[in-house]
C-alpha cells in the first residue's frame, strides 16, 4: 500500500449504525491476546488501524479452520499479525501458518507483529516471510487447506492466478479474499483524479479509496465469471469472497 504520513485512512460501514457492535456482543469473546494485539495496533498505527482484520472477521476465518480441520494455511497480507495470531489458534498444534508481508510503507506494523508473535502460545506455528505478497505467492512450497488474501487491491487478480497456476490451494481447500464489498464503493464507482496529485492526507486516502474500487469490481467479476472456480461473495466485515476448486 502507498503511504503519506498526512493520512488517516478508514473506510465507511457497510452496515446499519451499530449493527456490527451488536454481532461482537452476540458473538463468542475473542482470547485476551487478540484484544492486546488490537489495542497494540491502535496505539502504534493510530492512522491505519482499521485495515487490520476485524474482530469478527478473524473469529470467521477461526470457524473455517476448525470446521474443516485445517492444517496448513497462507495469508498474504500479515500487518500487525491480529489475523495471524488468530488462525494459529484455530490450527493444531503440530499444523502451520505462512504469512507474507513486506512492510515496505510501514515498518510500525511490523513491531507490533513480532511481538505478537513472540508473546502468543502458538508461535511455533507461525512462519513469517518478510516478503513481496506475489513473490510470497511465487516461492510458496506445497499447499495450503486455506489460503487468506488481504494485500493490495490492484493485484487481486494477478495473485488469484498465480494461486490457481502453482496450484497452492488444495482440492477441497478455500481461498478467502478480504475488502470485496470495499466499503459499498463497489457500487457506485467514481472517477477521480490520480491520488498523487493530492493536496493533502484526506484528499489522497479519498482518491486512493476510489481508484482501488475499480480493481476490487474488476477482481469480482473476475472470478465470478471463472469456469475454473466457485466463488461467494459474503457480506462479513468489508465483504469476503469464498472460493473453491470448481469440482
Amino acid at each position: 500500500m502507498e503511504y503519506r504520513s498526512d493520512a488517516v485512512f478508514q473506510k465507511p460501514t457497510i452496515f446499519r449504525q451499530g449493527i456490527a457492535a451488536y454481532a461482537e456482543e452476540q458473538s463468542t469473546a475473542p482470547a485476551p491476546e487478540l484484544l492486546r494485539i488490537a489495542a497494540d495496533t491502535a496505539r502504534a498505527v493510530p492512522e491505519w488501524a482499521d485495515i487490520s482484520s476485524g474482530r469478527l472477521q478473524v473469529a470467521f476465518l477461526q470457524m473455517l479452520i476448525a470446521s474443516g480441520r485445517m492444517r496448513r494455511v497462507l495469508e498474504i497480507g500479515t500487518f500487525t499479525g491480529h489475523g495471524t495470531v488468530g488462525m494459529a489458534a484455530a490450527l493444531p498444534d503440530d499444523a502451520e501458518i505462512v504469512t507474507v508481508d513486506s512492510y515496505v510503507t510501514e515498518p510500525r506494523a511490523r513491531g507490533v507483529a513480532e511481538r505478537a508473535f513472540a508473546a502468543s502460545a502458538h508461535q511455533h506455528k507461525i512462519k513469517p516471510v518478510f516478503a513481496d505478497g506475489l513473490d510470497g505467492l511465487r516461492t510458496a512450497e506445497g499447499d495450503f487447506d486455506l489460503i487468506f488474501l488481504d494485500a493490495d487491491k490492484p493485484r487481486y487478480i494477478t495473485y488469484f492466478e498465480t494461486i490457481l497456476e502453482r496450484g497452492l490451494l488444495r482440492p477441497h481447500g478455500l481461498l478467502v479474499v478480504d475488502n470485496t464489498l470495499w466499503g459499498g464503493e463497489v457500487l457506485a464507482l467514481r472517477d477521480l483524479p490520480p491520488a498523487d496529485e493530492a493536496v493533502d492526507g484526506k484528499e489522497w486516502v479519498e482518491r486512493m479509496f476510489s481508484r482501488w474500487a475499480h480493481d476490487v469490481v474488476a477482481f469480482n467479476a473476475h472470478v465470478a465469471a471463472d469456469p475454473r472456480v466457485r466463488t461467494v461473495l459474503l457480506t462479513v466485515h468489508d465483504g469476503m469472497t469464498l472460493i473453491r476448486r470448481a469440482p
